[in-house]
């Protein structure tokens, strides 16, 4: 998965025409965020040429400033969790680092993140230091 950013992509019909153009090409898009004006792709930076002929196709742009990246899913096991103090001061983190919390593990307390490989190494140290 990555996530890019289209500076010119305003409104709901931009949003809606983004989405159909990328889904027409067989990219499979995962969340919009209008606020940041973000969009999540299931697919590899590999693509990333690709993804920007079709919307250079359609008058929108990639933000040229911000890193494209693949950003991956993992499961945070940590005992350290369980506590409900340390979970909250955890979650800020990750709000505050941008990184996305989806669920959890049922069997064990694992929180699932998405995020990079850089910024899971930063998170694993993060809990470390707790």
């Amino acid at each position: 998965m990555i996530k890019i950013i289209v500076p010119n992509m305003s409104c709901g019909h931009c949003q809606v025409h983004v989405k159909a153009e990328l889904e027409a090409n067989d990219f499979k898009v995962l969340e919009i965020d209008m606020n940041e004006n973000s969009v999540r792709i299931d697919t590899s930076s590999t693509n990333i040429h690709k993804i920007k002929a079709i919307l250079d196709n359609i008058n929108y742009m990639i933000d040229n400033q911000t890193p494209i990246v693949d950003i991956l899913e993992y499961t945070i096991w940590d005992d350290k969790l369980d506590d409900e103090a340390v979970y909250e001061t955890f979650s800020s983190y990750l709000s505050d680092k941008k990184i996305s919390m989806i669920g959890f593990n049922d069997e064990n307390f694992g929180v699932i993140i998405l995020c990079t490989k850089i910024q899971y190494k930063n998170v694993v140290e993060y809990i470390n230091e707790l």
